[in-house]
């Protein structure tokens, strides 16, 4: 049996890169269309999907007209075996939910003709969020994340040397020898020797006179040496965060239970809403009756058929146990 999926994107990059994730996975009948630019884009979904109701067509159209780029996937008898899989591939795109973009959207002045709630069109429009629509079936993917823990090297600082020159002066003590000629004249009375004879000749006597005077000489010596080097020590560090998970409930309904007010409709409503509830940011899973008011609003304000008195009990349940499974 073959069946047909459907996402809205709100950046042409995440429609490209989720067409381009199907076809890399095998599913060869994968079609993308641009919002806004293409004027035949309902009656391309209505023809995948081969519904025409007011409220959705509305929805569609106005999530093409401000700009949604839609990827519709084509599975066949085979490749309907893996539409898991097609539908993990589009809900790693960041794919558009609609039911809470029309509540936005709404609440920017947008008026659809009818008056059609955007939460009553959960399980007809369940490829928003990536989910799938089959004749005769619906089904609900269990979306679990997994923590990857990689590493990554950064800068932690270092030693930088520098080497300069500097001068200072120095003196030491040397002793330097001089010479110095004399000449003395003596009166002598005495007769004259043989020696004395021979002095009568002409001749020259030179006596040199000599001194020392400082030389310097530098040598350059090693003295001291810098070393740098860098030990590598290793830690572990435990690394803490939190990864999400679906859970889904299952509950029987009456089949007495009047169409729109049923209690299969309103435990669907109630537990999918708390679970939203237990996974926003903005209570952190605090207890039941710090958040009960503002829960009790949005409630209100998501589900305007419905009573919150009636659902209230289910809702807090619901609640209760999403917390203690985070």
């Amino acid at each position: 049996m073959s069946s047909k999926l459907i996402g809205f994107f709100r950046t042409h990059d995440d429609a490209e890169q989720a067409r381009d994730e199907l076809r890399d996975a095998g599913f060869d009948h994968v079609k993308l269309h641009r919002g806004g630019s293409e004027p035949g884009l309902w009656e391309s979904i209505k023809e995948a999907f081969g519904f025409a109701e007011a409220a959705d067509r509305q929805l569609y159209e106005e999530a093409a007209r401000r700009g949604a780029d839609v990827v519709v996937a084509d599975l066949d008898e085979d490749e309907a075996s893996s539409d898991n899989q097609a539908v993990a591939i589009l809900q790693r795109h960041n794919p558009i939910d609609l039911d809470r973009s029309a509540q936005e959207w709404q609440a920017q002045g947008w008026k659809p003709q009818t008056a059609a709630s955007a939460g009553v069109q959960q399980q007809k429009r369940p490829a928003a969020t990536g989910q799938q629509s089959r004749q005769g079936e619906a089904v609900v993917p269990v979306v679990e994340e997994q923590l990857n823990i990689g590493k990554r090297q950064v800068q932690g600082g270092g030693v930088r040397i520098h080497s300069r020159v500097s001068e200072r002066p120095v003196e030491e003590q040397v002793t330097l020898r001089q010479e110095t000629a004399h000449v003395e004249r003596r009166p002598v009375d005495r007769p004259v020797t043989a020696a004395d004879r021979a002095a009568f000749q002409e001749r020259a006597v030179e006596v040199t006179e000599t001194r020392e005077e400082p030389v310097v000489a530098k040598q350059a010596k090693v003295v001291e040496e810098v070393v740098v080097r860098k030990d590598v020590e290793e830690k572990k560090q435990t690394v803490r965060d939190t990864v999400r998970r679906t859970d889904v409930d299952v509950e029987r309904t009456d089949a007495q239970q009047q169409p729109g007010r049923g209690s299969g409709d309103a435990g669907f409503a109630a537990d999918s809403f708390a679970s939203e509830l237990a996974g926003d940011q903005r209570y952190g899973r605090r207890e039941w009756n710090m958040v009960e008011n503002d829960a009790k609003r949005d409630y209100e304000k998501r589900f305007p058929n419905r009573r919150w008195d009636e659902d209230r009990d289910s809702i807090r349940s619901g609640y209760t146990r999403a917390c203690q499974r985070r």
